[in-house]
C-alpha cells in the first residue's frame, strides 16, 4: 500500500482551484474539470455534491479545524496581503510560533485552515542575523545541530 494524496471537498472547484494554483502556486497535475482537481504534492480537490453522491449522502461539515493544509513561502507579508486583498478570514495575521517560525492562518472558500510559514531556512537565516549561533538556534527550533547546519 502507498499513501497517494489528500483530498479536501469543496463547495465549487473552479473558485478552489484559483486559490490553490494562483495565490498559493500549486501546479495542477490531474484536472477533471468541475470535478475533481489533482495538485502536485498531493492535495486533490473534489466537489462536494459529487463527494456526497460517491459515499451515499456523507455529511460535509465546513470549518471542523481537524485538517491543516501547511505551506512554506519565502515572502509571508506578500502572500498575506494577497489573502487579506483577496477576502479571505484569517484565524490570525503573521506571528511567531514557538519554534521561532512566522505562521498565519486563514480559512479558505470552505473553511479548511490553511496554515502559511516562512521557509525553514529563512527563519535560520533571520536568528543568525540576531546574532544566534548555531547551538542557539538549534535549541529555539527544537531541531538537531545537524538539520539546523544541513538548512542553514
Amino acid at each position: 500500500m502507498s499513501f497517494l494524496s489528500s483530498i479536501i471537498v469543496v463547495e465549487d472547484v473552479i473558485r478552489s482551484r484559483d486559490l490553490y494554483e494562483r495565490i498559493m502556486g500549486m501546479k495542477v497535475t490531474e484536472d477533471h474539470g468541475i470535478y475533481n482537481v489533482g495538485f502536485e504534492g498531493g492535495l486533490s480537490l473534489y466537489q462536494k455534491e459529487l463527494f456526497q453522491n460517491l459515499t451515499g449522502g456523507l455529511t460535509v461539515i465546513n470549518r471542523a479545524n481537524s485538517v491543516v493544509l501547511n505551506f512554506e513561502v519565502q515572502d509571508m507579508e506578500s502572500v498575506e496581503q494577497t489573502i487579506l486583498d483577496s477576502g479571505f478570514d484569517f484565524i490570525h495575521r503573521i506571528q511567531e510560533q514557538p519554534w521561532k517560525q512566522r505562521v498565519f492562518r486563514f480559512y479558505d472558500h470552505d473553511g479548511h485552515v490553511c496554515e502559511v510559514a516562512e521557509r525553514m531556512d529563512i527563519v535560520f537565516r533571520r536568528l543568525q542575523g540576531e546574532g544566534k549561533s548555531l547551538e542557539e538556534i538549534a535549541a529555539l527550533t527544537g531541531l538537531t545541530i545537524e538539520r539546523v547546519k544541513e538548512l542553514s
